[in-house]
Parts: C-alpha cells; structure tokens; sequence
C-alpha cells in the first residue's frame, strides 16, 4: 500500500513539474510578446523586440511633392558646339572654347513618357526599400508627382533615395569616354566578409551580356602593369652597393586608370588589378568594423546604391518641393482603447471556461493567453502591416481560437463520461475537423485576401492567415500538451 502512495505521490510531481514548466514558458513568452525585451542605449531603455508595422492610416503618412528641377549648369562647348568635359580657364582662352548655361533639364526630355518612366522607376525602388503601402499620382502636363508613404524610422532614408537620378558610368578618367552605364547593368545586391578584423560590406555589380563583354576588354586595358628589367646590366654583383641593389629593383608603371561615377559624383578613380571574366565587380562600402550600428549603416548605404541601380536612373532630374508629415485620422488613445476592450472580451472569455470547465479551463485559458503573445511577436517578425481593418482581423482569430478552446474542452468532457481512452487525443483529432470544416469558406477567402494588392483587405487577409495557422499549430502542440498531462498523468 505504502509502495502505491509513493508511486502515486511521485507521478503527481511529475505531473506538477509538467504543468508548471509549461507555464513558466508561458509566461515568458507572454512577458516578450506584451511587454517587450528592454536594454539600456545611451542613457535610456529600449525595447529590442520589434516593433509593429502600422499602416498610413494608423500612423500617418509622409506626403512628398517631386517637381522638375528648374536649375542650370555652365558647360564648355568648343567652335562646333561639341560639349568639352573638362578645360582650364587657360585652355578655353587659347582654344577658343565658348562657356553656356544649359537647362539641367532640357525641353526635349520632358515628355509624358519620361513622366510615367519617373513614375515606374519610384515604384520599383518602393518596392526594392520594402514599402507596402504607398500612394503615387502624376500631372502628366507639369510632370509633378506626389508620393505618399506610411511615417516610420525608415521613411527618411526612402525620401532621399526616390529623386536619385541613379546615373552610374564608368568612365576614361582622361578623357572622359563612357564605357559602362545603366543600360549594362543586370543587377547589383549587398555582400558581405568576415574576418578577424571585422566585417566589410561589399556592393557587388552584375553586368548583362553586352556589359559583360565591356567589362572584360576594359579590364584588360585598364590593367596595373609592371615592368621588370632583365637585362645583364641589372644583374648585381656580389660586390653591389645596397644603394646600387635599389635602383635597379622591379620598376612599376600605372597603367591607364578608369574613373566611377554616380549621379556625376566621382566614386573612385582605380585602375583593374587583372582581366574580369565573370562580369561583376566589387565595390567596397566603408571599412571592416566589429561595431554593429557602424555595420548597419554601411550595409543601408550599400542596399541604397542596389535599389538605385537595379531600379534604372531617372530620365529627368527631380526635386523636392514639399516633404510633410500628415496626421492620422486614428489617434493612440483610440488604438489603446481598442487593445484594451479586445483585452476585457478576453479575459471574459478565460473567466467562462474556468466557471464552466474548472482546473481545466483554467489550464486552457494560460495556454490561450500564451497563444494571443506569440500571435503578436509573429506579426511583428511577419511584417504584417497593422491597420484598422487588421486590427477586427486579429478581434476574430482570438474569438475563432476561443470557439476552438470551448468546443476541445467540450469534447474532452464528453469523452471522460464515456471512460474513452485516449480522451485528450482523441477529442483533439475529432475538433480539429469539425472546426476546420466549418471554417473552409473563411479561409479560402482570408487566402484570396492576401493576394489582394489593397493594404487594408491584404493587411486583414494575412494577420488573419497567421492566426488561422498559430490556431491549427499551437493548439495540437501546447493546449494538447497541457489538458493531457492534467487528465490522463493520474
């Protein structure tokens, strides 16, 4: 008898240690997904766990007019009108060169067809800098366009990256001849290296066929050389000075010398070191570092120049005339209000299927608090952008999940007054079709949803998607787990 009421007290523990790990963890993820993970940056808190997405809507729009720029450049043309790319004050006088201010932007570019060819190459580049949702119209007789994005920590390094022109050359660095521009370019991404003294960051440029084959004579043209001497007047005597070894060392001659361009800003001027046959350079971008904000600010600058690049240069050069911030509509005290009547409708919810369901209920309930934390740290990590209609979407997934929760712990009732074996099991296999059946419509229209180019319906179809797989998922294995333990480990 005394052997049965240990084995009994020690399965009990077991049982205790159980369901107690499993809360804990609970616990700790529902800390993480409501309250965040704080650390300390100069001088103040902050929370590690990333932030939400939030739509125009929610968080207000950045409102930024592009007008055509109106400014003009002196340039040098010669007796034929030939443009002169570089002279002094002292050649343009002895040969006669003439200087004129020319429009940067000449008539006969600003056509309705460059217009909606600015208006595309925006919209690739907000796509390529992960902008959502954003709003784009053209006056096709003034060439303006206003573009509206959603007010976030990223929309200022946007801002400046949709009225770069874009123009990459590489050039003669003596005479100025163009040898590869835009049209050579297939695509540009960001690597990186690291080594023991830090990591560097790379900006590697993939050329098309033709930029290949250009890239490859140019390469051999452009090449360091060097010429060592090898006759038998170089050759040392035993006797020879140091100074005499010196003068008739290797002797290195540079050998023509390109020069990269970006916007008509000078990159570099470099020379090639051996022939390119793959077709793609490497650019370097700052220096190795081991400092994380450091690194994070080389690899924005180098995704910024792959976006401009892979996007296409801009056939007219735009300014901006207006960047301003417009307010929501929606204030935070009404999101807040919003969060906290969801919150009440929960908390109701956990209350019933205690009264109704006892020790049970009460384990179900944790693991739905559980559910609801992760649910959110998902969309954050999902880049599910947050609106109004997003927000009703996740009201549903936790109403759905509490149908789920009452119907599981139904059936486990049912089955414990049939003396069933297996009870949690098979009352799991058994609610999981007739909840999901019932539900097909419902995701076939949150699927359909997500395809929908629309942020405030794609935004509604995807937070409702990952919530109707946190539902199938998590509650096979964590709310399973729990009730199993607590009805079957006795």
């Amino acid at each position: 008898m005394g052997k049965k009421n240990k084995k009994t007290n020690n399965k009990n523990i077991m049982k205790a240690v159980k369901i107690s790990t499993i809360i804990l963890l609970i616990i700790l993820v529902s800390m993480i997904g409501f309250l965040g993970i704080y650390k300390q940056n100069k001088n103040q808190m902050t929370n590690v766990v990333k932030d939400y997405s939030y739509s125009m809507a929610i968080n207000g729009a950045r409102n930024i007019e592009l007008v055509i720029n109106t400014d003009t450049t002196e340039v040098i043309k010669d007796s034929e009108g030939n443009v002169i790319e570089d002279a002094t004050d002292e050649e343009i006088e002895q040969n006669g060169y003439v200087t004129e201010e020319v429009a940067v932007n000449s008539d006969e570019i600003k056509t309705v067809e460059n217009y909606n060819k600015t208006k595309e190459i925006i919209e690739k580049r907000l796509k390529k800098l992960g902008v959502e949702e954003y709003n784009i119209s053209l006056n096709t007789k003034t060439g303006e366009i206003i573009v509206e994005i959603p007010e976030d920590d990223k929309t200022d390094t946007v801002v400046s990256n949709i009225n770069t022109v874009g123009k990459f050359e590489i050039t003669d660095s003596e005479t100025g001849e163009v040898l590869l521009d835009n049209s050579n370019i297939k695509s540009s991404s960001v690597l990186y290296n690291t080594e023991t003294n830090g990591t560097s960051v790379y900006l590697e440029i993939a050329f098309n066929k033709e930029g290949k084959e250009k890239l490859e004579e140019i390469s051999k043209t452009y090449v360091h050389e060097e010429d060592e001497t090898t006759s038998e007047d170089n050759i040392v005597e035993e006797n020879a000075t140091e100074e005499q070894d010196e003068d008739k060392a290797t002797e290195e001659t540079a050998g023509k010398e390109i020069t990269m361009k970006v916007d008509d800003n000078e990159i570099m001027t470099t020379h090639f070191e051996e022939t390119i046959t793959t077709g793609k350079i490497q650019l370097s971008v700052g220096s190795a570092t081991t400092d994380t904000k450091t690194l994070q600010g080389y690899i924005s600058q180098a995704q910024n120049m792959a976006t401009v690049l892979d996007s296409g240069n801009l056939p007219i050069k735009y300014e901006i005339e207006k960047n301003q911030y417009i307010l929501s509509n929606i204030n935070e005290e009404q999101i807040r209000n919003i969060a906290v009547a969801i919150a009440v409708l929960v908390v109701i919810g956990i209350i019933v299927l205690i009264i109704k369901y006892k020790a049970k209920g009460l384990l179900a309930g944790i693991s739905f608090i559980g559910l609801s934390a992760i649910y959110l740290l998902l969309v954050r990590y999902a880049n599910v952008v947050i609106s109004v209609e997003s927000i009703f979407g996740i009201a549903i997934i936790l109403i759905l999940n509490f149908i789920f929760t009452f119907m599981l712990l139904d059936k486990i009732e049912n089955n414990l007054k049939e003396n069933k074996e297996n009870v949690v099991n098979k009352a799991t296999v058994e609610t999981y079709k007739k909840f999901f059946i019932r539900i097909i419509p419902i995701c076939i229209m949150v699927v359909a949803f997500c395809f929908i180019k629309w942020i405030p319906i794609s935004s509604f179809g995807m937070i409702s998607f990952w919530g109707l797989l946190m539902i199938a998922v998590y509650n096979v294995v964590i709310t399973r787990y729990l009730l199993k333990v607590s009805v079957e480990d006795k």
